[in-house]
């Protein structure tokens, strides 16, 4: 059953913690406004273990936030678990990317999405432009007992030179003024013959990214939750495959 297009941080942790024996407050990487909590999550038979921030609204009053939102857009949205990131994680789970694949994690916020590809036995950069979400990424790698990782800041103006045969991101694709940056880092940093997924909760803005995309020289498909295609994005869950016409 695929998951309503909502905050599933509400699913895992309700506003009074006490009342859930699965979630219970914990010590987290870093001081946080409003502090953590750790619980359970079940996804395809298996058990995940998560520290998330207990209360991601709180940090919206930081005199960060304030700043990022009229400045540089770098709102603290790495503290939410975002509604594309169950179904996003099974499609990982399913990838026939060979065992030890490299893989580079796109704004990893929590780090959920990155930990299926080393539940899968592959090796994983996580990256983040907020240095707290790649600290918060290797804390659930370490509570998950994988070690395979590394963690790294990244800003998309500014792509590495080093590149990669998988990159992935979740909800990613929610503001068109990040397409063009985005495309740019793929350029540089997506290897020859090599794969981009980006899984998205069912917004509007990926279709422009999907054209824009194509006209610059991707091989675009995209699947629902299930795998299956679809002839354009969707209002659910919608995984965009991106490779290069070169390859």
């Amino acid at each position: 059953m695929i998951p309503r297009p909502v905050n599933l941080r509400t699913e895992l942790i309700p506003h009074r913690p006490e009342q859930d024996s699965g979630v219970i407050a914990a010590d987290g990487p870093f001081p946080l406004p409003g502090g953590w909590v750790r619980g359970t999550l079940q996804i395809d038979g298996q058990t995940w273990q998560l520290l998330l921030p207990a209360n991601p609204d709180a940090l919206l009053d930081e005199p960060s936030a304030s700043a990022a939102a009229t400045s540089d857009d770098r709102m603290p949205y790495w503290a939410f678990v975002w509604p594309a990131a169950i179904p996003m994680i099974n499609a990982v789970l399913q990838a026939d990317w060979p065992a030890g694949t490299r893989v580079l994690e796109l704004g990893c916020g929590t780090g959920i999405v990155g930990l299926a590809a080393l539940r899968r036995g592959h090796r994983v950069t996580f990256t983040d432009y907020e240095h707290r979400a790649v600290v918060l990424a290797a804390r659930n790698a370490e509570l998950n007992d994988c070690r395979n990782f590394s963690t790294q800041l990244l800003d998309w103006r500014q792509p590495e030179d080093t590149t990669w045969p998988v990159i992935i991101g979740c909800d990613l694709l929610y503001q068109q003024s990040a397409f063009e940056p985005l495309l740019q880092l793929l350029d540089q940093m997506l290897a020859p013959g090599g794969v981009c997924w980006l899984g998205d909760g069912g917004r509007t803005a990926p279709q422009t990214f999907w054209h824009l995309a194509r006209k610059r020289g991707y091989h675009v498909h995209v699947l629902d939750a299930h795998g299956q295609p679809l002839s354009q994005p969707s209002s659910d869950f919608q995984l965009f495959v991106l490779r290069k016409t070169d390859a």
